[in-house]
């Protein structure tokens, strides 16, 4: 048996539990994970934080 990692991204927005994950290695460089965020409409804000499409399009940011 093997076990598998992946990079998870979880919505800092207000109250948000939206994630989802990529099937990537945890060792995603930063260029990896931009081109992640994107693909699925997800956005950072400085400082690091993940914000989903729904929380987006909400104006939490």
């Amino acid at each position: 048996m093997t076990t598998a990692r992946y990079v998870v991204l979880r919505c800092n927005g207000p109250e948000c539990g939206n994630e989802t994950h990529h099937p990537f290695s945890d060792t995603m460089t930063a260029g990896q994970l931009r081109k992640a965020r994107r693909k699925d409409g997800w956005h950072a804000r400085p400082g690091g934080r993940d914000i989903c499409p729904d929380c987006w399009k909400a104006g939490h940011r």
